[in-house]
């Protein structure tokens, strides 16, 4: 299990990615509904009414970079936990095959079952 330790900054760092991510996404829409909303409510009527015209269009391109960024933020942090988990898996089936090896005595110079499978020139 000392992989699993081994890579606790990088799952930290990808969660982080995936939230922040979601926070980023989260905001933008609720930036965009407070501005182009047409009732009014305490929270929308903040934001003053000759504004709203004005700022439609900067709320609508605020909203598509929020949803953008955020977007890249979360795939990107969804990666890094697919590229640990598969570093996992590898190292998993490498120590096995490894012990296989050394327990049926091949070496490296003989080939593996699949070397056949492959074209000879």
């Amino acid at each position: 299990m000392a992989g699993a330790r081994r890579y606790r900054f990088v799952e930290a760092w990808g969660l982080l990615q995936i939230v922040v991510g979601c926070l980023v996404m989260l905001l933008g829409a609720l930036a965009a509904i407070a501005i182009l909303s047409p009732w009014q409510a305490d929270v929308v009527a903040r934001v003053p009414t000759e504004w709203r015209a004005r700022l439609a269009p900067a709320a609508i391109a605020g909203l598509l970079l929020a949803i953008v960024l955020g977007g890249s933020l979360v795939l990107s942090g969804q990666l890094l936990l697919l590229l640990r988990d598969i570093h996992s898996h590898l190292a998993r089936l490498d120590a096995r095959d490894r012990r296989r090896g050394r327990d049926s005595g091949l070496s490296a110079a003989q080939p593996d079952a699949t070397a056949r499978l492959l074209p000879r020139r």
